[in-house]
C-alpha cells in the first residue's frame, strides 16, 4: 500500500512573486543581443539549447510563445523559476507566468530589467 509520506501539499504560489511572459522575453532579448559576435552559438552549446530557436528569439521571428526555452534560458543566466500557466488569463501575453523562489530573486531581475527598458529608450528605432 502506497504511502503520502512522499507527497508534500503544494502551496499556493505567491502572485507577488510572478513575472509576465513579456517581460521574461524582453529580458532574454536583450541578453542575447550583448552577447558578442560569434558567442552565440558556444553559449547554445554550453547549456544545450537550439540555436536556430535561438536565433529566432533573440531576432523576435519565433512563430509560437516558447514559455519552457524562456525558462531554460533564465536558468542559463542564473534566475532559476518554475514555469506556469495562468488559467484565468484574459489574454495570450498573460497565459504564461515566471515564478521566481524569493523576493530577492525577483528584485534582482526587475533591477536588472528597468535598466534595460531605460536604455531602450535612448536607442533610435
Amino acid at each position: 500500500m502506497p504511502t503520502t509520506d512522499a507527497v508534500k501539499p503544494l502551496g499556493f504560489p505567491n502572485p507577488n512573486l510572478f513575472v509576465l511572459y513579456a517581460d521574461v522575453l524582453r529580458y532574454i532579448q536583450y541578453r542575447l543581443k550583448i552577447l558578442g559576435h560569434g558567442q552565440l552559438k558556444p553559449f547554445c552549446l554550453q547549456h544545450s539549447l537550439p540555436y536556430t530557436t535561438i536565433v529566432n528569439l533573440k531576432n523576435n521571428t519565433l512563430k509560437r510563445k516558447e514559455h519552457r526555452l524562456l525558462q531554460k534560458l533564465l536558468a542559463a543566466l542564473s534566475f532559476e523559476t518554475t514555469a506556469s500557466q495562468n488559467p484565468v488569463a484574459a489574454g495570450e501575453n498573460d497565459r504564461y507566468l515566471f515564478l521566481f523562489p524569493g523576493q530577492e530573486e525577483l528584485q534582482q531581475f526587475r533591477d536588472q530589467l528597468a535598466y534595460i527598458d531605460s536604455q531602450a529608450k535612448y536607442q533610435p528605432h
